[in-house]
């Protein structure tokens, strides 16, 4: 089966920002460490990512915000 899938542009209004591979590149890496990856909304845009394993933290706010 085959689908025609054409990615957003990074310039494009609303299209992928550097925050959302931020936020995937984050994920990705701390994937195996399962149920030690914290995630904690701070206030209505802002997240907060903690991986208690290896003691890693970011926060990811969406541009514009």
């Amino acid at each position: 089966m085959r689908y025609d899938v054409h990615p957003p542009g990074l310039s494009e209004p609303g299209g992928v920002t550097e925050e959302d591979f931020g936020f995937a590149a984050f994920s990705l890496a701390h994937a195996a460490c399962g149920e030690d990856v914290l995630e904690v909304r701070l206030g209505e845009t802002a997240l907060l990512e903690w991986c208690t394993s290896c003691d890693a933290m970011k926060i990811f706010v969406p541009s514009g915000a």
